[in-house]
């Protein structure tokens, strides 16, 4: 049953974050320590003149595979994508100080968000007072695994409907819960209640804020694609090592003719994944116009797919496949739990089949709206 797991994202980002994972694969978090900070991975995205690494979304993913592939969690895509690209939408100076300070690691911001919603689904009001503005609403399931200084939390106008994007100190928000999610995560729940800020908290705005939330959601859904069809190789091969090993009956669990056909059913959808996860990045580097209807569908895809392969690899592996000691069962609750990030795909679903504009356009593909729990 010989199978074969080219990397989807080759060379030394991703040779290092593998090594990194290799290293740190029985760590379940790093309370002492900023790995993201000091492999340098949070400056990825950061353009060189602002002491970035120049990097591009290819670039994050060699890192997301290298994690994935060996089932450590880190949240790259929130702090490495999500947070520089929201950053970047601020004024210049603004921008250059904030960004600057992200890749001297004095600076650890990340996003106020909800893990299991697409980014332009806004949960908070912002208020606009004389001195400032008062925040209000909801942030349920954020991933807390790296302790943040900054959080960057989007909102909408009242009065205006407008996007907006704060930047609010950690100190200032108390989070209502915490818990840990399926792959092992940790999570935790935000409520604001009339959160008074300066005005100077305001990064963003209008047209800019509305673009760098999209381009944040384009990236998180690309990233987390990236993340699920490293984890299906990995479950895979894993899978296939246990039915050559595990014997029954006198014989190797590979030589029934229903297991071998039921992993090469994993391989075929693992390879029509890849070819998705591919063709997305294509379109994302060439800036295709189609591009959010393909993240859509793709979404849609994978997690059909992921879910199909998760709950075969546990009945394969039998008793052992629901010991969290085993790293393919890792791997599935990882593949589960992927089709929640950043919307769900009966969320993708309803924006497809959503009506259509004259022109074609996908109505609800470009536009963030307010969520129902900040109404």
């Amino acid at each position: 049953m010989p199978t074969s797991f080219n990397p989807l994202f080759p060379g030394m980002l991703l040779d290092a974050a593998s090594r990194f994972a290799q290293d740190h694969a029985a760590a379940h978090d790093f309370a002492d320590t900023d790995p993201i900070a000091e492999m340098g991975w949070a400056c990825t995205l950061v353009p060189e003149e602002l002491d970035g690494a120049g990097g591009t979304l290819a670039d994050l993913a060699s890192i997301v595979e290298g994690l994935a592939t060996h089932g450590l969690h880190l949240p790259v895509v929130e702090a490495c994508a999500i947070a520089p690209l929201l950053l970047q939408a601020a004024q210049p100076e603004a921008a250059a100080r904030w960004l600057q300070a992200v890749c001297e690691g004095s600076a650890r911001i990340a996003p106020l968000t909800a893990l299991a919603a697409p980014l332009d689904e806004i949960a908070v009001q912002a208020q606009q007072l004389d001195i400032g503005f008062a925040l209000t609403g909801d942030a349920l399931g954020v991933d807390v695994s790296r302790a943040a200084t900054h959080y960057l939390v989007p909102a909408v106008l009242q009065g205006t409907q407008e996007t907006a994007i704060f930047l609010v100190d950690a100190e200032r928000v108390a989070p209502a819960a915490a818990y840990r999610t399926m792959e092992g995560r940790h999570t935790e729940d935000f409520r604001l209640v009339q959160l008074a800020v300066p005005a100077s908290a305001c990064l963003a705005r209008g047209a800019e804020a509305q673009d760098a939330l999209l381009r944040a959601q384009d990236a998180a859904l690309l990233l987390t694609a990236a993340d699920t069809v490293a984890a299906l190789a990995t479950l895979i091969e894993q899978t296939v090592n246990h039915l050559k090993e595990r014997r029954q009956f006198g014989v190797a669990l590979s030589s029934f003719q229903v297991l071998r056909h039921r992993a090469a059913d994993m391989y075929v959808r693992y390879l029509g994944a890849r070819g998705q996860l591919m063709h997305a990045f294509h379109e994302h580097e060439t800036d295709a116009a189609g591009l959010r209807r393909t993240l859509a569908l793709m979404k849609v895809s994978l997690a059909e797919t992921a879910r199909a392969c998760a709950e075969a690899a546990i009945q394969m592996h039998g008793g052992m496949g629901v010991s969290e000691e085993v790293l393919a069962t890792r791997m599935a609750q990882r593949l589960l739990a992927s089709e929640f990030r950043y919307g769900d795909r009966l969320a993708h679903a309803t924006r497809l089949l959503a009506p259509q504009d004259p022109e074609g356009a996908l109505r609800d593909l470009g536009t963030p709206h307010v969520s129902r729990s900040s109404r």
